[in-house]
């Protein structure tokens, strides 16, 4: 039954009648949070399903790597063209699902409590924006934080309302802790309260110093602070007012997890997913085979277990120091390997990978490579990859110089034997063309036996092809047009 109103507050609220109805506290909002979630985990109509896994070859570089496939997926969702399943979600779609249903629940309690607050009924439409924040809280914040940040404002707006003004500034308060460039729209605060929110956000942002410090176990995680990307586990943060943030923390093969944390320090243990250990074999099998055949096999078991029909798959090694990375980059077809898309490049570490790694990233979603002659274009090394065809080419290079040392020495010995046999037998002198050409002679074969094995291997690995593309002979220009057409 709905609570009469007394006549102060009658009075506040019909001030503010035309400004609700004419706009409605969704509209007022909104227009700051859409409703729809993203990256979405249903099939649609924008593109294939596609997965993002970054490979660390050194597991030093497992950080590295987390922090690549994030802004990895953040070019996924950009492209317009391809639908996200975030890896973490797909390996786990019960919790994906049910994290999901929370946020549609805090969705649908927002509605109710918006319709509410339009028809006056304050109490329910309090009762209603109070069950959106606790739903918004039980979802993926990493994701669902702003819908919680809006769900909270306006649950003040409804104490304020109510005339519940101590109550409405604490919850106010607590807002601007975690979300300090939160939107307090003026319909729906007086002008005292207004002034309150602006001297409560140059507060807590003038007084923005403390430090937080993120650690996982048994494995790293990307890590999200009030719904923002921050960086990955082991992560020490500052500049963070002194409030309970919300946490997320989300690793391939474990459980998207989320909690409260102050300053100080705080650990988070990952609870291990069913297929963490068939996922960490791929991974495994990819990292010791990352520019052969088996990789794309392991990618394409990956895909199957994810449910995607493309996995964008970043192979990531690391130089000396604070060197930039190298990334293999390619974005498969789970049906038969198909490489849409293939790239080499250079990535710098820390705060540089966001921009540093746009272009290559960009390049791997942008468009898709055509299949020829009817067949899959694929880049591992028994497919004439670069590093196999490198290789070959340096072997093939050394094959040759030895062969041409080899004939030179043997012309030596040659030469040798033929001023031996004019010098005076038993003389010093012949005692050292003897000694000279026999040592010409073994140096000549051993460089023509090892040029011909060094040529012959060379060639092997620069021409001959084990599978994959159209024949098992590719000369290296055709590769490398093939590269291009299906790189950036």
């Amino acid at each position: 039954m709905r609570r009469p109103f007394n006549r102060a507050l009658h009075a506040t609220l019909s001030g503010w009648l035309v400004g609700m109805l004419a706009m409605g506290p969704a509209a007022a909002q909104q227009q700051h949070v859409p409703l729809r979630l993203m990256p979405r985990t249903l099939p649609s109509a924008t593109g294939p399903r596609v997965t993002v896994v970054a490979i660390p070859v050194d597991a030093s570089l497992e950080g590295e790597a987390l922090a690549l496939a994030h802004w990895a997926e953040q070019a996924v969702a950009r492209s317009g063209r391809l639908e996200l399943v975030r890896l973490a979600d797909a390996l786990d779609p019960q919790g994906a699902s049910a994290r999901q249903a929370k946020a549609v629940e805090g969705n649908a309690a927002f509605k109710e409590g918006a319709k509410a607050y339009d028809e006056l009924d304050t109490v329910k439409a309090l009762q209603s924006f109070d069950k959106a924040v606790k739903a918004y809280e039980q979802s993926d914040l990493s994701r669902a934080f702003p819908l919680l940040s809006r769900a909270r404002v306006m649950k003040a707006a409804t104490q304020v309302a109510n005339g519940e003004n101590k109550a409405a500034e604490l919850e106010m308060r607590g807002v601007l802790a975690v979300d300090p460039r939160a939107t307090f729209n003026p319909n729906f605060f007086p002008p005292e309260e207004v002034a309150f929110v602006e001297n409560e956000r140059k507060a807590q942002l003038d007084g923005a110093e403390a430090t937080l410090s993120v650690r996982t176990q048994p494995a790293a995680a990307q890590v999200f602070v009030d719904g923002t990307y921050r960086g990955v586990s082991p992560l020490s943060l500052t500049g963070l007012t002194r409030a309970d943030h919300y946490v997320t923390l989300v690793a391939p093969g474990y459980t998207v997890t989320e909690g409260r944390a102050r300053e100080g320090e705080s650990s988070f243990t990952l609870p291990k997913l069913p297929v963490q250990q068939r996922y960490a074999a791929l991974v495994e099998r990819i990292a010791k085979s990352p520019d052969e055949e088996d990789r794309d096999k392991a990618l394409q078991e990956l895909g199957a277990l994810a449910d995607v029909q493309q996995v964008l798959a970043l192979v990531v090694r690391g130089g000396p120091g604070n060197a930039p990375l190298t990334v293999t980059g390619l974005r498969m077809d789970v049906a038969d390997g198909h490489n849409q898309a293939y790239a080499l490049g250079q990535v710098p570490r820390g705060d540089a990978m966001a921009t540093g790694s746009e272009a290559l990233l960009t390049g791997l979603v942008a468009q898709d490579a055509a299949r020829v002659d009817g067949k899959p274009v694929k880049h591992f090394a028994g497919g004439g990859s670069v590093s196999r065809r490198t290789a070959g080419y340096v072997l093939l290079a050394t094959g040759v110089a030895l062969l041409a040392g080899g004939i030179y020495f043997g012309l030596e010995a040659s030469s040798k034997a033929d001023a031996f046999k004019t010098a005076p037998q038993g003389s010093t002198r012949a005692e050292d063309l003897k000694s000279t050409g026999k040592t010409y002679a073994l140096v000549a074969d051993i460089g023509v036996l090892a040029g011909l094995l060094s040529a012959g291997a060379g060639s092997y690995l620069a021409f001959y092809k084990k599978g994959g593309g159209s024949s098992s002979l590719q000369p290296p220009r055709e590769h490398a047009v093939r590269a291009r057409r299906a790189g950036p």
